[in-house]
Protein backbone atom coordinates (compact mmCIF):
# COMPACT_ATOMS: atom_id res chain seq x y z
CA UNK A 1 0.00 0.00 0.00
CA UNK A 2 0.97 3.49 -0.71
CA UNK A 3 1.95 5.95 2.29
CA UNK A 4 1.58 9.30 2.32
CA UNK A 5 4.67 10.65 2.76
CA UNK A 6 5.53 9.22 -0.64
CA UNK A 7 2.98 10.76 -2.39
CA UNK A 8 4.59 14.64 -1.63
CA UNK A 9 5.26 15.24 -5.37
CA UNK A 10 0.85 14.90 -5.81
CA UNK A 11 0.81 18.46 -4.39
CA UNK A 12 -0.09 20.59 -6.99
CA UNK A 13 2.32 23.42 -5.69
CA UNK A 14 5.52 20.79 -6.56
CA UNK A 15 8.21 21.93 -8.80
CA UNK A 16 9.24 19.18 -11.33
CA UNK A 17 13.50 18.89 -11.35
CA UNK A 18 13.76 17.49 -14.53
CA UNK A 19 17.62 16.82 -13.94
CA UNK A 20 16.89 15.02 -10.91
CA UNK A 21 13.51 13.10 -11.12
CA UNK A 22 11.03 10.97 -13.37
CA UNK A 23 7.86 13.03 -12.88
CA UNK A 24 8.09 14.92 -16.78
CA UNK A 25 5.23 13.68 -19.08
CA UNK A 26 5.80 15.60 -22.95
CA UNK A 27 2.12 17.04 -23.62
CA UNK A 28 3.48 18.40 -27.16
CA UNK A 29 1.41 15.87 -29.01
CA UNK A 30 -1.41 16.69 -27.45
CA UNK A 31 -1.38 20.45 -27.30
CA UNK A 32 -0.74 20.55 -31.24
CA UNK A 33 2.66 22.63 -30.92
CA UNK A 34 6.11 21.22 -29.57
CA UNK A 35 6.92 25.17 -28.45
CA UNK A 36 10.41 24.11 -26.69
CA UNK A 37 11.66 22.40 -30.24
CA UNK A 38 10.40 25.51 -31.21
CA UNK A 39 12.32 28.25 -28.75
CA UNK A 40 15.39 26.52 -28.93
CA UNK A 41 15.59 26.03 -32.92
CA UNK A 42 14.80 29.90 -32.98
CA UNK A 43 17.65 30.25 -31.18
CA UNK A 44 19.78 27.60 -32.61
CA UNK A 45 19.38 29.32 -35.85
CA UNK A 46 20.59 32.40 -34.44
CA UNK A 47 23.63 31.46 -32.82
CA UNK A 48 25.58 34.73 -33.35
CA UNK A 49 22.92 37.43 -32.95
CA UNK A 50 20.63 37.88 -29.74
CA UNK A 51 16.75 36.41 -30.24
CA UNK A 52 14.14 37.90 -27.98
CA UNK A 53 11.06 35.42 -27.55
CA UNK A 54 7.88 36.04 -25.75
CA UNK A 55 6.06 33.26 -24.24
CA UNK A 56 2.60 32.95 -23.24
CA UNK A 57 -0.15 30.57 -21.86
CA UNK A 58 -3.11 30.36 -19.04
CA UNK A 59 -1.85 30.00 -15.32
CA UNK A 60 -0.69 26.25 -14.62
CA UNK A 61 -0.87 25.72 -18.30
CA UNK A 62 2.88 24.27 -17.32
CA UNK A 63 4.97 26.79 -19.05
CA UNK A 64 7.55 26.93 -15.96
CA UNK A 65 7.94 22.99 -16.65
CA UNK A 66 8.66 23.67 -20.23
CA UNK A 67 11.21 26.55 -19.30
CA UNK A 68 13.46 24.27 -17.57
CA UNK A 69 13.40 21.51 -20.10
CA UNK A 70 14.11 24.10 -22.44
CA UNK A 71 17.08 25.01 -20.20
CA UNK A 72 18.04 21.38 -20.29
CA UNK A 73 18.05 20.73 -23.38
CA UNK A 74 19.85 23.95 -24.28
CA UNK A 75 22.64 23.27 -21.73
CA UNK A 76 22.75 19.98 -23.79
CA UNK A 77 23.61 21.70 -26.75
CA UNK A 78 26.23 23.52 -25.26
CA UNK A 79 24.47 26.93 -24.28
CA UNK A 80 25.02 28.71 -20.82
CA UNK A 81 21.16 29.38 -19.07
CA UNK A 82 20.07 31.43 -16.60
CA UNK A 83 16.70 30.94 -15.12
CA UNK A 84 14.97 33.40 -13.14
CA UNK A 85 11.58 32.91 -11.31
CA UNK A 86 10.96 36.58 -11.25
CA UNK A 87 8.28 37.09 -8.42
CA UNK A 88 10.72 35.35 -5.97
CA UNK A 89 13.11 38.48 -6.24
CA UNK A 90 10.59 41.19 -7.32
CA UNK A 91 7.17 42.29 -5.85
CA UNK A 92 5.18 40.90 -8.91
CA UNK A 93 2.06 43.11 -8.29
CA UNK A 94 3.87 46.38 -8.43
CA UNK A 95 6.86 46.00 -11.06
CA UNK A 96 8.79 48.06 -13.13
CA UNK A 97 11.37 47.75 -15.90
CA UNK A 98 14.20 48.91 -13.76
CA UNK A 99 13.72 45.87 -11.09
CA UNK A 100 13.79 43.26 -13.97
CA UNK A 101 17.05 44.78 -15.27
CA UNK A 102 19.06 44.50 -11.90
CA UNK A 103 17.62 41.05 -11.38
CA UNK A 104 18.98 39.61 -14.56
CA UNK A 105 22.25 42.08 -13.94
CA UNK A 106 22.59 40.31 -10.66
CA UNK A 107 21.82 36.85 -11.83
CA UNK A 108 25.05 37.43 -15.35
CA UNK A 109 27.04 38.96 -12.53
CA UNK A 110 26.75 36.11 -9.97
CA UNK A 111 27.95 33.68 -12.77
CA UNK A 112 31.00 36.34 -13.70
CA UNK A 113 32.03 36.60 -9.90
CA UNK A 114 32.16 33.04 -8.99
CA UNK A 115 35.19 32.82 -11.83
CA UNK A 116 36.90 35.73 -10.38
CA UNK A 117 37.09 39.31 -10.34
CA UNK A 118 35.74 41.33 -12.73
CA UNK A 119 37.47 43.66 -15.32
CA UNK A 120 36.98 46.92 -15.00
CA UNK A 121 33.68 48.62 -15.45
CA UNK A 122 32.88 51.55 -17.26
CA UNK A 123 29.19 52.10 -16.32
CA UNK A 124 28.04 50.07 -13.67
CA UNK A 125 29.81 51.52 -10.28
CA UNK A 126 28.27 54.77 -11.42
CA UNK A 127 24.88 53.10 -12.05
CA UNK A 128 24.91 51.48 -8.60
CA UNK A 129 26.48 54.31 -6.93
CA UNK A 130 23.34 56.62 -8.06
CA UNK A 131 20.63 54.23 -6.92
CA UNK A 132 22.42 53.61 -3.24
CA UNK A 133 23.00 56.83 -3.02
CA UNK A 134 19.39 58.62 -3.81
CA UNK A 135 18.13 55.16 -2.04
CA UNK A 136 20.44 56.39 1.11
CA UNK A 137 22.12 52.86 1.33
CA UNK A 138 25.07 52.76 2.87
CA UNK A 139 27.56 50.79 0.98
CA UNK A 140 29.76 48.47 4.00
CA UNK A 141 33.67 49.02 3.32
CA UNK A 142 34.12 44.92 3.69
CA UNK A 143 30.78 44.83 0.24
CA UNK A 144 33.36 45.20 -2.71
CA UNK A 145 31.45 42.70 -5.08
CA UNK A 146 28.55 44.56 -7.20
CA UNK A 147 26.04 41.01 -6.34
CA UNK A 148 25.53 42.06 -2.45
CA UNK A 149 25.17 45.54 -3.10
CA UNK A 150 22.08 44.88 -5.90
CA UNK A 151 20.42 42.19 -3.42
CA UNK A 152 20.42 45.42 -1.07
CA UNK A 153 18.70 47.52 -3.23
CA UNK A 154 16.38 44.54 -4.24
CA UNK A 155 15.55 43.62 -1.35
CA UNK A 156 14.83 47.76 -0.16
CA UNK A 157 12.63 48.09 -2.72
CA UNK A 158 11.17 44.93 -1.82
CA UNK A 159 10.37 45.85 1.52
CA UNK A 160 9.30 49.38 0.54
CA UNK A 161 5.99 50.89 -1.70
CA UNK A 162 7.29 54.00 -1.44
CA UNK A 163 11.03 53.35 -2.79
CA UNK A 164 8.79 51.48 -5.95
CA UNK A 165 7.12 54.49 -6.63
CA UNK A 166 9.90 56.77 -6.15
CA UNK A 167 12.25 54.31 -8.51
CA UNK A 168 9.02 54.50 -11.15
CA UNK A 169 8.46 58.06 -11.52
CA UNK A 170 11.61 59.82 -10.65
CA UNK A 171 15.01 57.98 -10.88
CA UNK A 172 13.94 55.20 -13.78
CA UNK A 173 13.62 57.84 -16.49
CA UNK A 174 17.22 59.49 -14.96
CA UNK A 175 18.95 55.86 -14.68
CA UNK A 176 17.59 54.20 -18.23
CA UNK A 177 20.85 55.22 -20.77
CA UNK A 178 23.07 54.65 -17.65
CA UNK A 179 21.91 51.22 -16.81
CA UNK A 180 21.11 50.28 -20.56
CA UNK A 181 24.92 50.97 -21.16
CA UNK A 182 25.78 48.73 -17.90
CA UNK A 183 23.48 46.15 -18.99
CA UNK A 184 24.92 45.46 -22.91
CA UNK A 185 28.80 46.10 -20.72
CA UNK A 186 28.04 43.28 -18.37
CA UNK A 187 26.01 40.71 -20.63
CA UNK A 188 28.99 41.27 -23.20
CA UNK A 189 31.90 40.50 -20.98
CA UNK A 190 29.93 37.18 -19.98
CA UNK A 191 29.14 36.25 -23.16
CA UNK A 192 32.60 36.23 -24.45
CA UNK A 193 33.76 34.50 -21.32
CA UNK A 194 31.54 32.00 -22.03
CA UNK A 195 32.34 31.35 -25.90
CA UNK A 196 35.87 31.52 -24.63
CA UNK A 197 35.20 28.40 -22.54
CA UNK A 198 33.17 26.93 -25.90
CA UNK A 199 29.68 27.60 -24.88
CA UNK A 200 27.99 28.41 -27.84
CA UNK A 201 26.04 31.66 -26.17
CA UNK A 202 24.18 32.84 -23.05
CA UNK A 203 20.51 32.51 -22.98
CA UNK A 204 18.09 33.75 -20.26
CA UNK A 205 14.32 32.73 -19.02
CA UNK A 206 12.70 34.98 -17.24
CA UNK A 207 9.93 33.18 -15.48
CA UNK A 208 6.30 34.01 -13.87
CA UNK A 209 6.32 37.56 -15.49
CA UNK A 210 2.61 36.20 -16.61
CA UNK A 211 1.65 36.62 -13.01
CA UNK A 212 1.58 40.76 -14.10
CA UNK A 213 -1.70 43.10 -14.26
CA UNK A 214 -2.58 43.85 -18.02
CA UNK A 215 -1.79 47.60 -16.95
CA UNK A 216 1.79 46.64 -15.61
CA UNK A 217 1.85 44.25 -18.84
CA UNK A 218 1.34 47.24 -21.16
CA UNK A 219 4.08 49.47 -19.19
CA UNK A 220 6.99 47.03 -19.65
CA UNK A 221 6.66 44.89 -22.73
CA UNK A 222 4.21 47.90 -24.23
CA UNK A 223 6.36 51.09 -23.89
CA UNK A 224 9.06 49.21 -22.07
CA UNK A 225 9.40 46.52 -25.12
CA UNK A 226 12.27 47.83 -26.46
CA UNK A 227 14.29 48.09 -23.63
CA UNK A 228 14.01 44.48 -22.65
CA UNK A 229 16.09 43.34 -26.10
CA UNK A 230 18.97 45.66 -24.39
CA UNK A 231 20.95 42.25 -23.16
CA UNK A 232 23.30 41.28 -26.33
CA UNK A 233 22.78 37.57 -25.39
CA UNK A 234 19.41 35.48 -25.85
CA UNK A 235 16.11 36.68 -23.94
CA UNK A 236 12.63 34.52 -23.37
CA UNK A 237 10.09 36.40 -21.09
CA UNK A 238 6.88 35.37 -19.76
CA UNK A 239 4.06 37.10 -20.76
CA UNK A 240 0.38 37.82 -19.47
CA UNK A 241 -1.97 35.68 -21.52
CA UNK A 242 -4.42 38.78 -22.33
CA UNK A 243 -1.85 40.70 -23.42
CA UNK A 244 -1.43 38.43 -26.47
CA UNK A 245 -4.64 39.33 -28.05
CA UNK A 246 -4.51 42.67 -26.82
CA UNK A 247 -4.49 45.65 -29.83
CA UNK A 248 -2.33 48.12 -27.58
CA UNK A 249 0.30 45.08 -28.00
CA UNK A 250 0.36 44.10 -31.64
CA UNK A 251 1.63 47.85 -32.93
CA UNK A 252 5.04 46.36 -30.53
CA UNK A 253 4.65 43.22 -31.50
CA UNK A 254 4.74 43.63 -35.61
CA UNK A 255 7.03 46.27 -35.34
CA UNK A 256 9.46 44.09 -33.58
CA UNK A 257 8.12 41.04 -35.52
CA UNK A 258 7.74 39.24 -31.84
CA UNK A 259 4.10 37.65 -31.43
CA UNK A 260 4.01 35.59 -28.35
CA UNK A 261 4.07 31.87 -28.53
CA UNK A 262 1.28 30.68 -26.69
CA UNK A 263 1.46 27.47 -25.00
CA UNK A 264 -1.86 25.58 -25.32
CA UNK A 265 -4.02 23.79 -22.88
CA UNK A 266 -3.79 19.72 -22.96
CA UNK A 267 -6.98 19.77 -25.19
CA UNK A 268 -8.83 16.25 -23.74
CA UNK A 269 -12.27 16.54 -25.86
CA UNK A 270 -13.13 18.00 -29.28
CA UNK A 271 -15.78 20.84 -29.08
CA UNK A 272 -18.99 18.03 -29.29
CA UNK A 273 -17.60 16.13 -26.37
CA UNK A 274 -15.26 13.05 -28.22
CA UNK A 275 -12.66 12.31 -25.87
CA UNK A 276 -9.13 12.29 -27.05
CA UNK A 277 -7.76 8.87 -26.38
CA UNK A 278 -4.60 10.31 -26.55
CA UNK A 279 -4.60 12.93 -24.16
CA UNK A 280 -6.35 10.36 -21.52
CA UNK A 281 -3.40 8.41 -21.87
CA UNK A 282 -1.09 11.14 -20.93
CA UNK A 283 -3.23 12.96 -17.94
CA UNK A 284 -3.27 8.79 -16.85
CA UNK A 285 0.49 9.09 -17.15
CA UNK A 286 0.87 12.49 -15.00
CA UNK A 287 -1.37 10.86 -12.25
CA UNK A 288 0.65 7.82 -11.82
CA UNK A 289 3.78 9.00 -12.69
CA UNK A 290 3.43 11.29 -9.68
CA UNK A 291 1.77 8.24 -7.80
CA UNK A 292 4.34 5.22 -8.84
CA UNK A 293 7.10 7.52 -9.42
CA UNK A 294 9.90 4.61 -9.79
CA UNK A 295 7.86 1.96 -11.61
CA UNK A 296 8.48 1.91 -15.50
CA UNK A 297 6.32 3.78 -17.92
CA UNK A 298 4.77 0.51 -19.36
CA UNK A 299 3.63 -0.87 -15.83
CA UNK A 300 2.45 1.60 -14.40
CA UNK A 301 -1.52 1.05 -15.45
CA UNK A 302 -0.36 -2.39 -14.55
CA UNK A 303 -0.40 -1.48 -10.89
CA UNK A 304 -3.22 1.35 -11.45
CA UNK A 305 -5.01 -0.57 -8.64
CA UNK A 306 -2.40 0.29 -5.69
CA UNK A 307 -3.37 4.33 -6.40
CA UNK A 308 -7.53 3.76 -7.73
CA UNK A 309 -10.03 0.72 -7.35
CA UNK A 310 -10.41 0.71 -11.22
CA UNK A 311 -9.21 2.42 -13.69
CA UNK A 312 -12.34 4.10 -14.73
CA UNK A 313 -11.86 6.08 -11.26
CA UNK A 314 -8.66 7.50 -12.53
CA UNK A 315 -10.46 8.13 -15.78
CA UNK A 316 -13.29 10.14 -14.37
CA UNK A 317 -10.68 12.24 -12.46
CA UNK A 318 -8.90 12.68 -15.11
CA UNK A 319 -12.16 14.02 -17.72
CA UNK A 320 -12.83 16.33 -14.27
CA UNK A 321 -9.72 18.34 -14.97
CA UNK A 322 -10.90 19.68 -18.45
CA UNK A 323 -7.48 19.07 -19.14
CA UNK A 324 -6.46 21.96 -16.87
CA UNK A 325 -3.16 20.45 -15.06
CA UNK A 326 -3.58 22.48 -11.92
CA UNK A 327 -7.19 21.73 -11.48
CA UNK A 328 -6.66 18.00 -11.80
CA UNK A 329 -3.64 18.07 -9.01
CA UNK A 330 -5.55 19.75 -7.01
CA UNK A 331 -8.81 17.23 -7.32
CA UNK A 332 -6.01 14.87 -6.31
CA UNK A 333 -4.92 16.51 -3.84
CA UNK A 334 -8.45 16.51 -2.34
CA UNK A 335 -9.19 12.66 -2.59
CA UNK A 336 -5.72 11.71 -0.78
CA UNK A 337 -6.14 14.17 1.86
CA UNK A 338 -9.97 12.13 2.20
CA UNK A 339 -8.69 8.72 2.26
CA UNK A 340 -5.38 6.76 1.51
CA UNK A 341 -5.10 5.16 -2.00
CA UNK A 342 -6.33 3.45 -3.41
CA UNK A 343 -8.87 6.03 -4.24
CA UNK A 344 -12.71 4.94 -4.74
CA UNK A 345 -14.94 6.36 -6.97
CA UNK A 346 -17.33 7.39 -3.81
CA UNK A 347 -14.56 9.75 -2.51
CA UNK A 348 -13.80 11.24 -5.74
CA UNK A 349 -17.55 11.76 -6.13
CA UNK A 350 -16.96 13.73 -3.35
CA UNK A 351 -14.24 15.90 -3.72
CA UNK A 352 -15.73 16.52 -7.11
CA UNK A 353 -19.09 17.55 -5.28
CA UNK A 354 -17.60 19.25 -2.48
CA UNK A 355 -15.47 21.22 -5.05
CA UNK A 356 -18.10 22.15 -7.60
CA UNK A 357 -20.33 23.34 -4.97
CA UNK A 358 -17.27 26.15 -3.30
CA UNK A 359 -16.92 27.26 -6.78
CA UNK A 360 -20.38 28.24 -7.76
CA UNK A 361 -20.86 29.50 -4.19
CA UNK A 362 -17.98 32.03 -5.47
CA UNK A 363 -20.12 33.25 -8.86
CA UNK A 364 -21.37 36.74 -9.06
CA UNK A 365 -24.03 37.62 -11.08
CA UNK A 366 -21.23 38.97 -13.30
CA UNK A 367 -19.82 36.12 -13.56
CA UNK A 368 -23.13 34.33 -14.47
CA UNK A 369 -23.18 36.78 -17.45
CA UNK A 370 -19.82 36.24 -18.74
CA UNK A 371 -20.07 32.73 -18.56
CA UNK A 372 -23.10 33.05 -20.37
CA UNK A 373 -21.20 35.10 -22.96
CA UNK A 374 -17.93 32.43 -23.51
CA UNK A 375 -20.36 29.55 -23.35
CA UNK A 376 -22.36 30.44 -26.53
CA UNK A 377 -22.36 28.87 -30.00
CA UNK A 378 -20.34 30.92 -31.47
CA UNK A 379 -16.79 31.36 -29.68
CA UNK A 380 -14.10 31.09 -32.47
CA UNK A 381 -13.36 34.61 -32.22
CA UNK A 382 -13.48 35.23 -28.70
CA UNK A 383 -10.40 36.61 -26.59
CA UNK A 384 -9.86 36.26 -23.08
CA UNK A 385 -10.48 39.59 -20.81
CA UNK A 386 -9.48 40.34 -17.75
CA UNK A 387 -12.61 39.25 -16.01
CA UNK A 388 -13.23 36.01 -18.03
CA UNK A 389 -9.12 35.09 -16.98
CA UNK A 390 -10.39 35.70 -13.57
CA UNK A 391 -12.97 32.90 -14.33
CA UNK A 392 -10.00 30.39 -15.68
CA UNK A 393 -7.96 30.88 -12.90
CA UNK A 394 -10.83 30.23 -10.43
CA UNK A 395 -11.31 26.92 -12.14
CA UNK A 396 -15.16 27.95 -12.95
CA UNK A 397 -14.16 28.71 -17.26
CA UNK A 398 -11.09 26.46 -19.10
CA UNK A 399 -10.00 27.65 -22.73
CA UNK A 400 -9.60 25.10 -25.53
CA UNK A 401 -8.20 24.99 -28.74
CA UNK A 402 -8.66 23.40 -32.56
CA UNK A 403 -8.07 24.51 -36.07
CA UNK A 404 -11.06 26.96 -36.21
CA UNK A 405 -10.27 28.87 -33.17
CA UNK A 406 -10.77 28.64 -29.06
CA UNK A 407 -13.84 27.69 -27.10
CA UNK A 408 -14.95 27.45 -23.52
CA UNK A 409 -16.42 24.93 -21.23
CA UNK A 410 -17.64 25.30 -17.95
CA UNK A 411 -17.89 23.10 -14.80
Amino acid sequence: MLNLESLYACNPSFTICLQKENYYVNLATTRGEDVVKRMRRAIALSPNKPTYQLLSGHIGSGKSTELLRLKLELEQQGFAVIYCAADQYLQIDDVGLTEIWLVVLTMILQQIEKMGDLPSLAYLPNAIAEIEKWMRISVPINISPYVPRLQRVLQALQDSDQRRRQLHHYLEPRLKNSLIAAIEEVTKIEVDRLKQLGKKGLVILVDNLDLLSLEQAEIIFGEGGKYLRQFPCHMIYTLPLPAHADDKFQEQFQKYGNSPIVLPNLQLCDRDGVINSESLKLLRQIILVRMLPNIQLEQRLEQVTDCFDHLETLDQLCLASHGHLPYLLSLLQGCLQRQDPPIDLETLQQVLDSDRAMRLSTISDRDRQLLQEYLTSDQSDRVLTPEALNLCRRFLLFEHHDVSGSWFSSL
